[in-house]
């Protein structure tokens, strides 16, 4: 079997997934710089402050659709597991089966992601509520993402 495809595949998705990455990783640091934060409102009454929380949300989303789309099935496909027919569920249960993440929280994760994608502009506690688990889940996220390139180079 040619192996270059999957590992095009794969640098093709690290180098999205790290470029992600690097804008996140900046941008928790900006917050906890900016800490402490108390509320929509301060955000919304200091425009650095928005841009800020902005690039948190976006870059938590696109780390987790580099992931999600790209990282995951390239790293099965560099693992030659079978992989093309089965459903997300499967795929998550293998690799945390593998060691690279946990299927739970990436769950979770994806939880967050949804109720960003569809929060209420009125309603202040809740939207106040997902910003603060999606900077909590961006960590977490950064963390899996390191762990999961650790893992990788030691099987290279």
């Amino acid at each position: 079997m040619n192996t270059q495809v999957p590992h095009a595949r794969l640098n093709a998705a690290l180098a999205e997934a790290h470029s992600h990455l690097s804008a996140l990783q900046e941008a928790l640091a900006d917050w906890q710089l900016a800490q402490p934060v108390t509320g929509l409102a301060q955000i919304d009454g200091d425009k650095a402050l928005k841009r800020l929380s902005d690039q948190l949300l976006f870059r938590f989303i696109k780390l987790q659709d580099a992931l999600g789309m790209r990282l995951i099935p390239a790293t099965l496909a560099v693992l030659a597991e079978p992989f093309e027919a089965w459903p997300m569920q499967d795929r998550l249960n293998r690799l945390e089966k593998l060691g690279y993440l946990s299927s739970n929280q990436w769950l979770q994760w994806r939880d967050i992601r949804n109720r960003l994608a569809h929060e209420y502009p009125d309603d202040i506690e809740g939207r106040w509520a997902n910003l603060q688990q999606a900077i909590q889940a961006a960590g977490e996220m950064v963390q899996c993402y390191l762990d999961w390139l650790d893992k990788l180079e030691q099987r290279a």
